[in-house]
């Protein structure tokens, strides 16, 4: 059975978030030469985390950044590679969407790497500006309002 998890500062530490930082950097930092440092974690205590489980194994997590009281920043993003295409993904945004727009978020944003920019557009992101480097690769920023929208 999958379950979504949603967690703040108190389970920081706890066996999912340990899972969640292990996946983190395996599928975003480890392909491009890097890892997780403490710049990257700084701050985490006060970030919306969510998960994807099956039998207490994490799938796949997205860390949601409060920029302001009405727009949060999507990041880290990540989903096991294998079960990547296979609609987990979307299944974890929306439920992790669902969640921030309840506790009252309306506009996500993001930089989004270009190999992602169409799933992130089947979930209805736009993009916005040009291209830029970040990480050594190709981004773009991203973003979605729902103020007008049902989830």
């Amino acid at each position: 059975m999958l379950a979504v998890w949603k967690y703040l500062k108190k389970s920081l530490g706890s066996k999912q978030y340990e899972q969640e930082l292990i996946l983190r950097n395996k599928s975003l930092r480890e392909p491009l030469g890097l890892s997780l440092s403490e710049v990257d974690l700084n701050g985490e205590e006060q970030q919306y985390h969510f998960g994807l489980f099956a039998d207490n194994k994490i799938l796949g997590c997205v860390v949601f950044k409060i920029i302001n009281n009405s727009t949060v920043k999507l990041r880290q993003m990540a989903i096991q590679t294998t079960l990547q295409g296979k609609g987990f993904g979307s299944k974890l945004i929306n439920k992790a969407e669902q969640q921030i727009y309840k506790l009252g978020y309306k506009n996500i944003e993001m930089s989004a790497r270009f190999t992602a920019i169409k799933f992130y557009q089947k979930l209805s992101y736009s993009t916005l500006g040009k291209p830029f480097v970040e990480q050594g690769i190709q981004h773009i920023k991203m973003y979605k309002n729902t103020a007008n929208k049902s989830l």
